[in-house]
């Protein structure tokens, strides 16, 4: 992490000094300005359609895939356009362009679910006990059975059919929306 700040200001500390060299300190400031605006307007330009997406992916209308990771990609252009400089100010509008985009997504996710494996693998789930979950005990403390009776009188509560047959409700799951 240490180095990726080292990097962010020698690189923009270099940039700015080039821009000195070339055109001055007035218009090296002014770019820099200028660079900073454009990309205020692009990230809230960005930011309502990201959220036009993610409202569709809510209502079903399209995949959470790509909503997503446009999310996490916009989140680190949204960091680099904020922080000062020409340099990721640039990386960041380019992060936002569709090309960009649609490059990274498979990058995107293949981190994502190698993070996401990696935290499961780490989880332990514990009981009230405060010991591993499973095993014996079903969970509550460190006994070997769960304490406790059985109601002999049990009602059957099936719905059957006119003719005795088992009636089953089996819902419908809504069409998978494409891309």
């Amino acid at each position: 992490m240490r180095y990726i700040f080292v990097g962010y200001v020698v690189a923009e500390v270099a940039a700015f000094w080039a821009m000195t060299a070339l055109l001055g300190f007035g218009w090296a400031f002014l770019i820099t300005l200028l660079a900073t605006g454009v990309g205020y307007a692009m990230l809230g330009r960005r930011a309502r359609n990201l959220g036009t997406d993610v409202r569709k992916a809510m209502r079903q209308e399209i995949a959470p895939g790509k909503p997503l990771t446009d999310s996490a990609l916009f989140g680190v252009a949204a960091l680099l356009t904020v922080l000062p400089g020409v340099v990721s100010t640039v990386v960041g509008l380019l992060l936002m362009t569709r090309p960009a985009r649609t490059a990274l997504r498979p990058v995107v996710a293949a981190t994502a679910a190698r993070r996401a494996t990696r935290m499961t693998e780490q989880l332990t789930v514990v009981d009230l006990g405060g010991g591993p979950a499973g095993g014996r005990g079903f969970g509550f403390g460190h006994h070997d059975y769960i304490d406790g009776s059985v109601d002999a009188d049990i009602v059957d509560t099936t719905v059957r059919n006119p003719d005795g047959s088992v009636y089953v409700d089996i819902p419908q799951l809504p069409r998978a929306a494409r891309d």
